[in-house]
């Protein structure tokens, strides 16, 4: 039996981010980054031996300054993106958390310098209009995290590229 993916595994990605509902609708906070074309959802990268949901906050509030209790709860999906869709780009995970935000963390959220220059600034969008600004495989992440949330399950799935599997 060839032992090598347990002794020598591929590299993969693992992400957590953030689907930040606004408290009183249904938009979503999406960040303008310098160079992404369209709307980025707050997260980043979990660091070596971060479990997600730790990851998810860390970055939420490096980015925008605000300490979210996401929790297991909010998990909403998890999506796989094979290597082959990007080059550059090696196979991963992205855990995506679905909160809705207080209104007092809603206020509070603002870009923060720590973040680094790439990260432009933030605006909330309503969810029937983010295929306007976001690619269309972020479109199906936000729009199924969305569904669950709305539906208080706290049933996760699993989807690859935004699609069920």
């Amino acid at each position: 039996m060839d032992r090598s993916p347990y002794t020598n595994p591929p590299k993969r990605r693992i992400g957590a981010q953030a689907v930040l509902l606004h408290p009183e609708d249904d938009r979503v906070l999406l960040l303008n980054m310098l160079h992404r074309p369209c709307g980025w959802l707050p997260g980043g990268h979990c660091a070596p031996n971060e479990p997600a949901l730790e990851a998810v906050r860390r970055i939420v509030r490096l980015q925008l300054g605000i300490t979210v209790p996401i929790d297991g709860t909010d998990l909403a999906l998890v999506d796989y993106s094979p290597a082959r869709m990007h080059p550059e780009a090696s196979e991963g995970y992205t855990f995506v958390f679905a909160h809705r935000l207080t209104t007092e963390h809603a206020a509070l959220a603002q870009p923060q310098e720590l973040a680094g220059p790439d990260l432009l600034g933030l605006r909330w969008i309503r969810v029937a209009a983010i295929g306007d600004c976001c690619l269309p495989y972020h479109v199906l992440r936000i729009t199924r995290a969305v569904a669950v949330a709305e539906s208080g399950s706290c049933i996760a799935q699993f989807v690859v590229r935004g699609v069920a599997a």
